[in-house]
């Protein structure tokens, strides 16, 4: 079996526990603004998370050099607290009440799992301060204080599942980590076969450590499905494909986490991941110049960088869309800053392209792609399928501008009336 973590972190480097990224002339100031960061920068999961932290140190970085931002009559720098949350959902309620309480943090940026995210946020929340998630998530979190950069189900499961159905066949098999963000793409899975005719004939969840996968194969042959959806994450999990590989297993597979987070077709050799598709808001190939341009800045930084994932494009995007609503806002008062991000507040550099914050929502508008790893492990870009605004919560009736304090209830797609009879 590959030793795929092993080679991850020697890739990656050891990043130190707690690494305060302050510059000579941040350090030389009380005049700062506060943003703090918990993300795995070790552990098992430091390979999704650690190009996030890039982003962040880049978008600090030129911000600085740009001369900092105009708040409340002084120009300020912003001062990069960074701290490793190990892997270990535990550390992160502990961590944000440090970002908060003795970093004094003006915005907390947090976590890659969704366990990890609520530790963080419910502790952000309870003590009003503005929280991002900077990942693909859910798509339901309806709260005052939290907001997100990166893609929901809607913009990804959705358009991409309705063309794999389209271009495949209708039948399908979904297997997935047992936590309530693969939970959450299972109902968003469940949710594009009701809409487009698609055939859910198999749904599985595992632990994060499972990586004997072949009587999960042996079963996926048994069915005969003509696609596979996947939702697996961690080191472990990915062993299922040179597992598949071996047993034979062939079957177009489509996933929003393989490729796009842990870029196992860097990882793995070729042809374990032929013929998956994804559909990221951000991965390196994108398109475009300002997604070269981004991928030429991060490497000039980490020349060791195996690939630029989708996190450190919205890692980037998130800490420009804050100093933009902070130059907006005039302030780095809470309310009124979050009144600037709802009032649509966008990123002209967002390496995935075109990105706004819709107001309602706390989620953006981007675009989303598709790509599909072909049998050398090169990404070729099928489609593009548009820039997908968030309506799932305004579609149920919750606007996130109206919410005066912290709600943190997650809307799945089973809150959506319309979609009832999908889950009976």
């Amino acid at each position: 079996m590959l030793d795929i973590k092993k080679n991850i972190l020697k890739l990656l480097g050891v990043v130190p526990a707690v690494l305060l990224n302050v510059n000579s002339a941040m350090a030389a100031t009380d005049d700062e603004i506060v943003l703090c960061t918990i993300d795995d920068t070790s552990g098992f999961l430091a390979a999704m998370s650690t190009p996030k932290t890039w982003g962040y140190q880049l978008a600090v970085e030129e911000i600085n050099a740009a001369g900092g931002i105009e708040v409340d009559g002084k120009t300020k720098l912003i001062k990069h607290v960074q701290y490793d949350g190990q892997s270990d959902v535990g550390r992160y309620s502990q961590l944000t009440q440090q970002c908060i309480f003795e970093d004094e943090a003006d915005v907390v940026m947090a976590a890659y799992t969704g366990a990890e995210r609520e530790a963080a946020r419910s502790e952000a929340v309870r003590n009003e301060t503005i929280f991002w998630h900077n990942n693909q998530g859910e798509g339901g979190i309806a709260d005052h204080y939290s907001f997100f950069s990166g893609p929901t189900p809607e913009q990804q499961v959705l358009p991409a599942l309705e063309w794999m159905i389209n271009n495949f066949g209708p039948k399908m098999t979904f297997i997935g980590a047992d936590y309530n963000f693969c939970r959450a793409i299972g109902a968003w899975t469940r949710t594009a076969a009701g809409l487009y005719g698609g055939d859910l004939v198999m749904e599985d969840y595992f632990p994060f450590d499972v990586n004997q996968w072949q009587k999960t194969i042996g079963d996926i042959q048994g069915v005969k499905p003509d696609f596979q959806v996947h939702c697996l994450v961690g080191g472990d999990q990915v062993q299922f494909y040179p597992q598949a590989e071996a047993a034979g297993l062939k079957t177009p597979v489509w996933s929003n986490v393989t490729i796009a987070d842990g870029y196992e077709h860097k990882l793995f050799p070729a042809p374990q991941l032929a013929n998956m598709h994804v559909p990221p808001g951000y991965i390196e190939d994108v398109p475009g110049e300002n997604s070269k341009i981004f991928v030429e800045k991060i490497r000039a930084r980490h020349p060791d960088a195996p690939y630029v994932n989708e996190h450190a494009g919205f890692g980037y995007t998130a800490v420009w869309a804050m100093a933009n609503a902070w130059t907006k806002a005039g302030t780095t008062e809470t309310e009124a800053v979050i009144d600037a991000l709802e009032s649509g507040i966008s990123v002209d550099q967002a390496p995935g392209g075109s990105w706004t914050m819709v107001g309602d929502q706390h989620h953006a508008s981007m675009p989303t792609y598709l790509f599909k790893v072909e049998d050398d492990h090169s990404l070729t870009l099928i489609t593009e399928l548009g820039v997908n605004p968030p309506t799932f919560l305004k579609d149920i009736g919750v606007d996130v501008s109206t919410l005066k304090s912290g709600d943190g209830y997650s809307y799945l797609p089973p809150d959506n009336p319309a979609w009832a009879g999908f889950f009976k």
